[in-house]
């Protein structure tokens, strides 16, 4: 292997350059749906330079890999290379594990991921966000009063990251008369008053007041996109799916009396694993040490239990992943009533949702509702027993 062919990051360049570009539209082409249009994009990066992290990383994540697969090969024939950076070889090992998942090599892709997440690391206390969820528990502003229900209709999905929120949203922007925004940073920001890189729930909850609580749904509809505020006006309802919404939760059922909030579930040891399993690229400090995972899926639902009991009956929506696939009609047809909806069969086709999907969940739902894709954690099952000493 020559030195042009040392695997790189090019996302990370700080300037553009025709790999960075070419990155830009694969990553595109599979946030839409177009694996074959990403995979086209990859053989031009990888013409450029084989050894393009950001190539790889789109490849993978648009490629069910198969024996021989020759980029496979590549990926481990990178992973034999002496001094690459942690980053890298954590990308690296994410990748091999994803490979040998495909392949039925389950032994060996545990072996990967764990791996990986030695390289990735992460900085997290989880006795800290214990401290800091029970504080805000027990601040719970009390002395506010919902707001006058008010145009848009909404509908809030959250969670823990790889919990379904991705597949709940595109299932309910299948609907005609839905659409779904996709993750948006905007109540967290629309709380706090300002824009801000670190948002702190507790000082919000504790500075909040009845005004704020105007100025905040002011601002929360004013940084809608405009297609989004048009398609409300002609009487759609908009769909915020971003999964970290669960701190601030308390804040929707006063903001926007009339919106159901969708809390989608999944086994503990389920979420954690395809947490730990996944390249989260940023954030999620939690997600590289299995430990930390299990203590902050606690700590999420200790802070939803909470939220649960301050909004209105039919308003909040505990929603299992396992059910939602095995029987949606069930599932969603109450959510829909609780919004004015009827029931339509196009929430069986999430798949054909025109939306972008820029999570780590853009090969799943794009696959329609598979209840394996669910299940497919259960193979890890007695192996993190085995190595965490923890069972389901």
């Amino acid at each position: 292997m020559n030195g042009s062919e040392q695997p790189k990051d090019a996302l990370d360049a700080p300037t553009e350059t025709p790999v960075k570009s070419l990155i830009a539209q694969g990553q595109s082409l599979v946030n839409q749906g177009d694996f074959d249009g990403a995979r086209a994009i990859c053989d031009q990066i990888f013409a450029l330079d084989p050894g393009s992290v950001g190539g790889l990383l789109i490849y993978f994540s648009a490629t069910r890999i198969t024996p021989d697969d020759p980029v496979h090969k590549r990926v481990e024939l990178f992973l034999k290379a002496q001094g690459l950076p942690d980053p890298v070889k954590a990308h690296l090992n994410f990748m091999q594990g994803k490979a040998l998942d495909d392949l039925g090599r389950y032994d060996e892709a545990f072996a990967a991921f764990v791996t990986a997440n030695r390289h990735r690391g992460g900085d997290y206390d989880p006795e800290n966000i214990r401290r800091l969820a029970r504080r805000m528990i027990a601040s719970f502003p009390h002395h506010l009063s919902p707001l006058p229900p008010a145009s848009p209709r909404m509908i809030f999905v959250l969670g823990m990251p790889r919990s379904g929120t991705s597949l709940m949203a595109q299932m309910l922007g299948a609907h005609p008369n839905i659409v779904t925004m996709g993750e948006r940073t905007s109540l967290g920001t629309a709380l706090a008053g300002r824009e801000t890189d670190r948002i702190s729930p507790l000082r919000i909850i504790e500075m909040l007041d009845q005004v704020g609580l105007e100025r905040a749904r002011r601002a929360y509809i004013a940084d809608l996109p405009p297609e989004a505020l048009q398609q409300a006006q002609e009487g759609k309802v908009l769909v915020d799916k971003m999964p970290e919404n669960y701190w601030l939760a308390f804040a929707i059922p006063l903001l926007f009396p009339d919106a159901v909030i969708v809390h989608m579930r999944r086994p503990r040891l389920a979420t954690c694993w395809s947490c730990f399993r996944n390249d989260f690229r940023h954030g999620h400090g939690y997600a590289g040490n299995f430990r930390h995972l299990l203590a902050h899926y606690d700590t999420h639902s200790e802070i939803c239990n909470a939220w649960s009991r301050h909004t209105p009956p039919g308003h909040w929506r505990d929603v299992s992943l396992d059910q939602l696939v095995q029987d949606p009609a069930f599932i969603l047809t109450p959510i829909l009533k609780q919004m004015g909806e009827d029931w339509d069969p196009a929430c069986l086709s999430p798949e054909n949702t025109q939306s972008s999907v820029a999570t780590l969940s853009k090969w799943q739902v794009r696959q329609g509702i598979d209840p394996k894709i669910a299940r497919g954690w259960q193979a890890y099952l007695a192996m993190i027993e085995a190595e965490w000493g923890v069972v389901e």
